[in-house]
């Protein structure tokens, strides 16, 4: 697989910050941009325009587009970036239910960004939020060759990915656990490194993989 950066537009053009939310959002939500033009009542041309040029479309035009996919309009400006989750109210009435490890796999998804927790001597408990990508059920992530992970590997760690709905109050998470091994085949690393959606979000300079096989696979979700 092609690693895609999530700094380049889908039609190979520098986009404006706006315009790679939008297309990050439409493709999360598995539309195509005809599929999203005519939920908004534009044309498609137009659509390719805002995605993959340094466009600046109004407010009125934002807030179709954030409504046909489900997002908030802080979400496509980026203005919510700079806060945690949990910014809105809890629903009137949440209901709280287990999922099971079909929809927990489902929920993770080929690649995403999760948060792993782990203890050792040195470090006490830690939590990092990594990217990963799911590699023949495995979560696979990048660290540094003497960093946290190193010190980890071997032990039994937690991963946790989640997703929040600040509008409707919902959202759910899911709980991987089992042991971190650290990929000291060159094959091994290589073929990682192919199937790799993205390049490591902390820097490029993490090159040494580590895979986490679930042992135990949980989630919970909240429904309004």
């Amino acid at each position: 697989m092609t690693p895609v950066s999530q700094f380049t537009a889908p039609g190979g053009g520098p986009g404006s910050d706006v315009g790679r939310r939008i297309a990050h959002s439409r493709t999360q939500a598995g539309l195509s941009r005809a599929e999203l033009a005519q939920a908004v009542g534009a044309d498609p041309s137009y659509l390719r325009y805002i995605e993959e040029e340094n466009a600046a479309p109004g407010t009125a035009v934002l807030l179709r587009i954030a409504n046909a996919l489900g997002v908030s309009l802080a979400e496509l400006r980026g203005t919510a970036a700079g806060y945690p989750d949990g910014q809105g109210r809890a629903a009137a009435e949440p209901v709280l239910e287990e999922m099971g490890e079909r929809e927990c796999r489902r929920r993770i998804g080929a690649h995403g960004v999760g948060r792993l927790g782990f203890t050792t001597e040195a470090t006490g408990p830690v939590i990092l939020p990594l990217n990963y990508t799911l590699v023949d059920g495995e979560l696979t992530l990048r660290s540094t060759e003497r960093g946290p992970l190193a010190q980890a590997a071997g032990g039994t760690v937690a991963f946790e990915v989640d997703r929040v709905d600040e509008a409707l109050g919902a959202g759910w998470s899911v709980l991987a656990t089992g042991t971190l091994r650290h990929v000291t085949d060159p094959a091994r690393a290589k073929a990682l490194e192919r199937a790799a959606w993205s390049g490591p979000w902390a820097g490029h300079d993490r090159t040494t993989w580590f895979t986490l096989r679930p042992e135990r696979l949980t989630g919970r979700i909240i429904r309004t």
